[in-house]
């Protein structure tokens, strides 16, 4: 059995099960599934042992490899912790929800999935943009907002924008499966991130425009609590702006052993840091920027990701 556990463009286990050789019987010698994972940034361990659902993929009309894809399942649910086959879901069933679909079908649940998340964020940040550019007080249209059940409190804290390892990929991955498909939602997305990067640029340059030889502090290039990770976060997107602008930056990574960070300077003393910095750029808060509140820049409002 082959599975693809990658978050692939729609279509790749059928590619993947074209370029497999029938045997003389004109048998396929192995059997392709796919198994999208749904792993948070900073809690994929957490999420490996705690599943919120188990989606394994397999060609419907092949009765072997979809017997493959439910062995898969049953491996998935067995590795999963103990406490999980007894717990209780919202539709009141038992267990970890399991899911046997079509390779495709699975592929696209992955993509939909992220991408939806991704539109929470754009769609928060772009509410927090239209108060921010009218006064208005951003919390307390989020709260009431999600007051109603319906939406709920999930992914509603503005941010600089959505980045790291999946929804910029994924996103940008399900508009190019759009190909001669109608849409202007999906496109959307990806446009509304940009645009919020950029505003998020101009409103701290606004901040700073008078005084004379600003050095913009960005505090963090992760994009979330308890990650390592840098790729795609939107803070660097925002620090290409300050750089394209002639204002230099100065970095404050500790996880980060290079003292340069393309082509802007790094430093892991956090005193300095904030003594030499004009403004403080943070996508998130951190208890160590109470030391500066009048400096910090950011709009993260409820202090978590």
């Amino acid at each position: 059995v082959i599975v693809n556990k990658s978050t692939v463009p729609v279509g790749t286990g059928k590619l993947v099960q074209a370029i497999i050789e029938r045997n003389s019987k004109g048998e396929f010698p192995f059997d392709v599934v796919s198994n999208p994972e749904f792993l948070r940034e900073g809690h994929a361990l957490f999420d490996n042992l705690h599943p919120s659902r188990i989606v394994v993929g397999a060609p419907q009309d092949d009765a072997r490899s979809v017997e493959s894809a439910h062995t898969f399942v049953d491996l998935l649910a067995q590795g999963a912790a103990s406490e999980e086959r007894s717990r209780v879901n919202h539709d009141g069933s038992t267990g970890i929800p399991e899911l046997v679909v079509g390779t495709t079908e699975a592929e696209a649940i992955k993509l939909f999935a992220n991408t939806y998340l991704a539109l929470r964020v754009a769609y928060f940040n772009e509410l927090d943009t239209y108060a921010e550019s009218r006064g208005l007080n951003t919390r307390e249209i989020i709260d009431g907002v999600c007051l109603d059940p319906r939406i709920g409190d999930g992914y509603n804290n503005p941010s600089f924008g959505y980045g790291g390892y999946c929804l910029p990929k994924d996103t940008k991955q399900l508009l190019a499966n759009y190909d001669q498909v109608p849409q202007n939602l999906i496109e959307a997305i990806v446009d509304a991130n940009r645009t919020r990067k950029e505003f998020v640029a101009s409103e701290v340059m606004d901040r700073i425009k008078d005084v004379k030889d600003p050095i913009v502090g960005i505090y963090r290039l992760t994009m979330k609590s308890g990650s390592d990770n840098f790729r795609q976060s939107a803070i660097q997107d925002v620090m290409k702006q300050f750089k394209a602008n002639g204002i230099p930056v100065l970095i404050y990574e500790p996880t980060l052993d290079a003292t340069d960070f393309f082509g802007s300077e790094v430093t892991h003393d956090f005193d300095s840091f904030t003594e030499r910095s004009t403004v403080i750029v943070a996508n998130r808060w951190n208890d160590a920027l109470d030391r500066v509140p009048d400096k910090v820049f950011t709009r993260d409002l409820f202090k978590r990701d």
